[in-house]
């Protein structure tokens, strides 16, 4: 039973919600980047001057993270979008290769690629494995820094999302790996529910652009993962992270502008229930959270779980 339940309006109260669009330029392509530009700019566009949500654009490159100034200015935010994706610096496997243990050691995923024997780790799979460093990389460090912040954040990441570092080049991940995918995904989890960040997924497909097809043993990860002899790097998929954060995952539409105004309505109304948990018997158990609707027809979409502490 909740211990507290409340309504809230996106655009009222101490605190409002905040909108991040994520545009992902490690892993997309110059053409895909620009494309997703212009689907940015069709949205600021098609609104009025003044957003109702302070926004900000970001831009995940090869030199990580930039933010522009966050703004309710839909001309503002237009310059800002130009100025990010004109200046971005593309991520190159080539040239990552040699800065990525300092690049990625607040994320202590295993030191080397974890490729099957024979296969060079500045090959292919090696390139995979720096972009999903990377991304995820990225996702926690913004996850933890709002968790101090005030009001809830809606993150928008515009593209394919990172690799699932699935493909057969990878030998099977040792126990170490398994254990540090588990503690990593406990953080973010638990980082991103305590700083309210919804995450959402857009993506807009075309000739050109696929999407990662997920397996069926990569679906099960949409309910969570108990303990790390079940996870994987699927684990930390957006898509994954998405669902589990209670976001949208929107994959099908051409229309990207359309696809962004849908994730910003979630900040219209909705609703904020506290509950009492139990006692973990372990560090990051997993406890599933479901809301029951009394009306036919009807759905929650909410954070699916959390890892829960002694």
């Amino acid at each position: 039973m909740p211990a507290s339940f409340r309504q809230v309006k996106g655009n009222m109260g101490i605190a409002p919600v905040r909108v991040v669009l994520m545009l992902d330029a490690v892993n997309n392509s110059p053409r895909e980047i620009a494309n997703d530009r212009k689907g940015v700019e069709q949205f600021l566009r098609r609104g009025p001057p003044q957003l109702d949500y302070e926004t900000s654009i970001a831009l995940l490159s090869g030199s990580g993270v930039i933010f522009g100034r966050p703004s309710r200015d839909r001309d503002d935010l237009i310059g800002a979008l130009q100025t990010l994706t004109k200046s971005a610096r593309l991520f190159d496997c080539a040239g990552e290769g040699g800065g990525s243990e300092q690049v990625f050691a607040t994320f202590n995923v295993q030191g080397g690629t974890n490729v099957a024997e024979g296969q060079h780790p500045d090959e292919k799979s090696g390139c995979l494995n720096l972009r999903f460093l990377q991304s995820v990389s990225a996702l926690k460090n913004f996850a933890t820094g709002q968790q101090d912040v005030p009001g809830r954040v809606i993150l928008i990441w515009i593209g394919r999302g990172w690799p699932l570092l699935s493909v057969r080049e990878f030998r099977p991940d040792t126990a170490a790996l398994r254990q540090n995918f588990f503690d990593n995904l406990v953080t973010l989890s638990n980082a991103m529910r305590e700083a309210q960040v919804t995450l959402d997924a857009v993506f807009s497909p075309d000739l050109f652009r696929t999407i990662e097809l997920r397996t069926d043993r990569d679906n099960t990860f949409f309910n969570g993962i108990p303990n790390e002899d079940e996870v994987a790097a699927s684990s930390l998929g957006l898509q994954v992270l998405a669902h589990q954060s209670g976001g949208l995952i929107l994959t099908e539409s051409k229309d990207l502008a359309e696809e962004i105004a849908v994730c910003i309505a979630d900040a219209e109304s909705y609703y904020v229930l506290s509950f009492d948990s139990p006692p973990a018997a372990r560090p990051g158990e997993l406890h599933s959270i479901r809301v029951k609707m009394n009306r036919p027809g009807l759905t929650a979409r909410t954070n699916t779980a959390y890892y829960a502490q002694p």
